[in-house]
């Protein structure tokens, strides 16, 4: 950029933030790396402008503690008010979430426990922050940061009630203060809580379509997102803490940020130690066969048998590398069942399913190298948008069929297919992962006893009587797969396993909202029947008439004011059905 401020050359923007923009600069006379912060001021009340900024600055400056971004340097020049940082190049975590899909438990552990530590330490001070949201946290390799202490400065100040700018109300914000009450250390705790939330499920705390409808909900006490049924790779003790964090009630939010951050940074060890010797951050690994490299750049996610880490080969490419976990790397049936996946998948090359590259070992751990896909699963998608409409459903289903097809030619049965092991590819491509508990027809069944393998709410009823799986408990998953895109619940979702294994066995599943098509009514219907010798015979018959509908539904003529160009009515014919 070449411009000067004072003695700060800026070289380029970092990102901008409401009237703020943060470049990356050099200290010309010391030769030092600094972000830069410029600000804008509004001509109609500059003077305010600049007493609310340097208020800020000497507030934060006050504060030390490694998580605070405090300035070193402050300017008044050509017509902007200017702020010097340390180099530390963080962008804003709702950027992160918003362009790369939700954060792995492990990272959010980390940043959400130095945050929390930096919340305690200003609340030891009799400080509130008032603004903690993914927008005002900044994130890089060293960790977190907070940012914008304008609140918290006016506060300090024995400034009440704040300016609507100042007091910047957000879905993050705890519902008591969008009700007017000032601000306290119990709302800092739901702000942290929400910011989690949307670290892990990329949804407003409370849901919510647009900002003003995710802040309408919090003031009249919506429920929680389900984080639970979301994230089931989070610790039931830190669950917990996170739902009474978002209590709207203050009264009812039990703890407090330093008991929270405890819980964060428990998590964050126990992450950590998932990661097995040899596959920490900025190794290369050399798997069999492979004509590169691929280096380790973070965690990105485990299951019950393996850990997955975020890769690049050294010419650029993206790629997932699926490793062991170090507790079953003696257990021999864990083995077997990880390197089962890899051998399933390593020689089939399908879009719709996750493509095996290469397979490997280091220091005793097998591990596999495949394609990383740049969305997010469907879980989360699910979360994001709710309810589909038919044809987006009945395209995604369309696509997972033709990925069962796929599979099943190879004699394997997925097992545990479900909403969290479909992922999400750029122009809507469905992609089935996670074969951890895929089993092969011909091979000699592997048992755990006592137990039944896959995930409830997505099963068969024949899963639960321990009969050797047949590719049509695939085609059952699908069929509650497809009802839950188009109606926004699993079909059987009981308050625990028992009793929604009861409600799969013995009761009908619910209809479908009204305005999906009846030819899609009939579709799922038959997917879910209890008896597998009703179900369509195999994927590839699943497929052809998920298209077929789906060109029904998309010829079908739409009734004056209740759908767009392109979307059914109701009165789609069933025929060939």
């Amino acid at each position: 950029m070449g411009a000067r401020i004072g003695n700060y050359e800026l070289e380029e923007s970092l990102f901008t933030s409401g009237p703020s923009t943060f470049f990356r600069a050099r200290n010309v006379i010391l030769g030092s790396p600094v972000a830069v912060r410029r600000l804008a001021i509004d001509p109609a009340r500059a003077d305010e402008v600049r007493a609310t900024f340097f208020r800020e600055m000497r507030h934060a400056a006050a504060l030390q503690h490694p998580a605070v971004y405090r300035p070193i340097d402050v300017l008044d020049a050509e017509g902007f008010l200017w702020s010097v940082h340390d180099a530390r190049r963080g962008t804003p975590t709702e950027d992160r979430v918003r362009d790369g899909g939700p954060m792995p438990l492990a990272e959010a552990s980390k940043l959400g426990g130095e945050i929390a530590d930096c919340l305690a330490y200003l609340h030891a001070r009799g400080f509130v922050h008032g603004r903690v949201s993914p927008r005002w946290t900044l994130a890089d390799e060293h960790g977190a940061q907070l940012v914008s202490f304008t609140k918290s400065a006016d506060l300090a100040a024995g400034l009440w009630p704040l300016r609507a700018a100042v007091a910047a109300w957000s879905p993050f914000t705890a519902p008591e203060e969008l009700a007017g009450a000032r601000p306290t250390p119990a709302g800092d705790l739901y702000s942290l809580a929400a910011t989690i939330v949307y670290w892990l499920t990329g949804a407003w705390p409370r849901g919510g379509a647009t900002p003003e409808e995710a802040m309408a909900r919090a003031r009249e006490g919506a429920p929680a997102t389900d984080l639970r049924a979301l994230r089931p790779d989070l610790p039931h003790v830190l669950a917990t803490a996170l739902e009474n964090a978002l209590a709207v009630d203050p009264a009812r939010r039990h703890g407090s940020v330093a008991s929270l951050g405890q819980l964060l940074a428990e998590a964050h060890r126990r992450l950590a130690a998932e990661v097995p010797s040899g596959f920490e951050s900025g190794v290369f690994l050399v798997p069999t066969g492979a004509t590169e490299p691929v280096q380790i750049l973070a965690r990105h996610g485990s299951g019950a048998f393996g850990v997955v880490f975020r890769a690049r080969s050294r010419t650029g490419g993206a790629y997932a590398v699926k490793a062991l976990k170090p507790e079953h790397r003696h257990d021999q049936d864990a083995r077997e069942r990880f390197l089962r996946e890899a051998q399933a998948l390593q020689g089939l090359d399908h879009p719709n399913v996750v493509h095996i590259r290469a397979v490997g070992e280091e220091n005793g751990t097998p591990y596999a190298v495949m394609e990383f896909v740049a969305g997010p699963d469907l879980a989360t998608l699910l979360l994001r948008e709710g309810a589909l409409r038919p044809q987006r459903a009945l395209a995604l289903a369309g696509g997972i069929a033709r990925g069962l097809e796929a599979i099943h030619q190879e004699g394997i049965v997925h097992r545990d297919l479900k909403p969290h092991n479909i992922l999400v590819a750029p122009g809507d491509r469905p992609v089935i992962a996670d074969f951890g508990v895929a089993r092969a027809l011909s091979a000699t069944r592997m048992t755990m006893t006592g137990r039944f393998v896959g995930t409830p709410a997505y099963m068969a009823p024949e899963q639960f009587e321990n009969d050797a799986p047949t590719f049509s408990v695939d085609l059952y998953a699908l069929g509650a797969i497809l009802h839950e895109m188009l109606a926004g619940a699993a079909p059987f979702a009981g308050r625990d396993a028992i009793s929604t294994i009861r409600a799969i066995r013995e009761q009908a599943p619910p209809r479908l909202p009204s305005d999906v098509p009846p030819a899609v009514q009939a579709v799922v219907d038959r997917l879910l029947r209890k008896d597998p010798a009703e179900r369509y015979p195999d994927a590839t018959t699943v497929a052809h008439v998920l298209e077929a509908v789906a060109l029904r539904i998309a010829d079908a003529p739409s009734p004056a004011g209740e759908r767009g160009p392109g979307e059914p009515d109701g009165a789609t014919a069933t025929s060939a059905l």
